[in-house]
């Protein structure tokens, strides 16, 4: 099997196989994106931005519950959804101004989370949030049975641009950069069939059979301190 090629950020954008990614992954953190969003001051929010929004998703569930306007970017211009709402652009380096940020599995793709953050905190509204609705920690990741599979697939993960660690030292990361925690945890997740079309964008062959893979998923909601 062959990998998908790269976007500009080295993430690999096959819009087909990334739109069903989304939707499975929408489905299944439905649970926990209902517990976050009841934490959330939607109803007072004027301003959502969502960097990494893909197919839009996320961005229709919010704009049912909140009267804020909102923004998303994406880099992978061919997955966006139609409307002025949604942005191709490179939302590491221009984050829009906000009141309440959102995002989903996209710490993965900066490379210096502390300085993306500094960054956000300056276009977010004095005591304006970050909502953090999920991120993979790749490096926690259970593979049974594992014959070097958990290896082949974080190596594969890298090269495609993408960074593994972040999500066990978010806490930090946004400490450093001037947040406070005010939620968060780790999401339960069952170990299940892995998904063929994100294993085959990251690895050039799957094991036979297929190993059954735990992921764990973090969270959180921090604040600007002012």
């Amino acid at each position: 099997m062959k990998r998908t090629q790269k976007s500009l950020a080295g993430i690999p954008c096959d819009t087909v196989a990334l739109g069903l990614i989304y939707k499975r992954q929408f489905r299944e953190l439905a649970g926990l994106r209902r517990h976050i969003c009841s934490l959330l001051p939607l109803r007072r929010a004027q301003k959502i931005f969502e960097p990494g929004c893909g197919t839009g998703l996320l961005a229709r569930e919010l704009m049912a519950l909140s009267n804020a306007s909102y923004t998303g970017m994406d880099i992978c211009e061919t997955i966006l959804p139609r409307g002025e709402a949604f942005l191709a652009g490179d939302a590491v380096r221009h984050p829009r101004a906000a009141d309440l940020v959102v995002a989903s599995f996209f710490f993965s793709c900066v490379a210096d989370p502390v300085a993306w953050l500094r960054r956000v905190k300056r276009r977010l509204f004095p005591g304006g949030l970050f909502a953090l609705f999920a991120e993979y920690d790749y490096e926690a990741t259970a593979i049974r049975p594992d014959s070097g599979f958990k290896n082949t697939l974080l190596s594969g993960i890298r090269a495609a641009g993408m960074h593994t660690g972040h999500a066990a030292r978010l806490d930090r990361y946004f400490r450093e950069a001037g947040f406070v925690k005010l939620y968060g945890g780790v999401a339960e997740n069952t170990t299940r069939e892995p998904d063929e079309k994100f294993l085959c964008m990251h690895v050039d062959r799957l094991p036979d059979p297929l190993p059954q893979i735990e992921w764990r998923i973090v969270w959180g909601i921090w604040r600007n301190r002012i």
